[in-house]
């Protein structure tokens, strides 16, 4: 359900949301989440434009409102602020994996949409606030990139691990996740859509890359507890 406030058109929408997600990053702990939100900030210093881009996903239209149900029973105005700016968003798969390496479950099981950053809803150089989306039980296997990360997880719980072959770490709703330059991380989503705000806090630019593992399989066919 949107909100009875909901605003008038995109632009103000889409600010309202960065508005939200900064208001929610204040609230977490652990590092990162003062990067990213002094990104927030530096765009607030610059011109206020906003970009014409909206391009939906079959992953969108399938599985955000399922997590934005489950956001809203604890978060409802960043629920509503995701809902009323998902429209406004370009949404699109991230494909500059090798489609073998990466697994065609998570290819055809994933979508982000940038916030802010270069080709955004909000323009901004070497930074991005975005929102990232993955289909429940997709496994985003092992992978590293040189820009620094934040995650901050709209929903859970979910595994995550942050070495090829170590054991997943289960980790709830509201547990951010720090991913320093080139650290390797997996994310294996749970029952639940996997609904999270993302910051690359520089080198926004430069690809990401897999890591093979072996035990990809076993992860694939895990389900993890609700």
């Amino acid at each position: 359900m949107m909100p009875d406030n909901c605003p008038a058109d995109a632009g103000d929408a889409v600010r309202t949301l960065i508005d939200e997600a900064d208001r929610y990053l204040a609230t977490l702990p652990g590092p990162g989440v003062a990067e990213v939100r002094a990104g927030i900030a530096a765009w607030r210093a610059g011109p206020a434009t906003t970009a014409d881009a909206t391009t939906t996903h079959p992953v969108v239209s399938a599985f955000l409102p399922e997590a934005l149900a489950r956001l809203g029973r604890d978060r409802p105005a960043l629920a509503f602020a995701i809902a009323a700016a998902a429209a406004a968003l370009e949404w699109r798969a991230y494909d500059l994996y090798p489609p073998a390496a990466i697994g065609a479950d998570f290819a055809a099981g994933h979508a982000y949409a940038r916030i802010i950053g270069d080709g955004a809803a909000v323009p901004a150089r070497d930074f991005d606030l975005g929102l990232f989306l993955i289909a429940p039980h997709v496994l985003y296997r092992d992978h590293w990139h040189p820009a620094p990360e934040l995650y901050a997880p709209l929903t859970g719980p979910h595994g995550w691990r942050f070495a090829s072959g170590a054991p997943l770490v289960v980790k709830g709703a509201h547990e951010p996740v720090w991913n320093p330059s080139s650290q390797p991380h997996a994310t294996k989503v749970g029952s639940a859509p996997f609904l999270c705000l993302y910051g690359w806090t520089r080198d926004v630019d430069l690809p990401a890359h897999v890591i093979p593992a072996d035990d990809w399989p076993t992860l694939e066919e895990l389900c993890l507890a609700p």
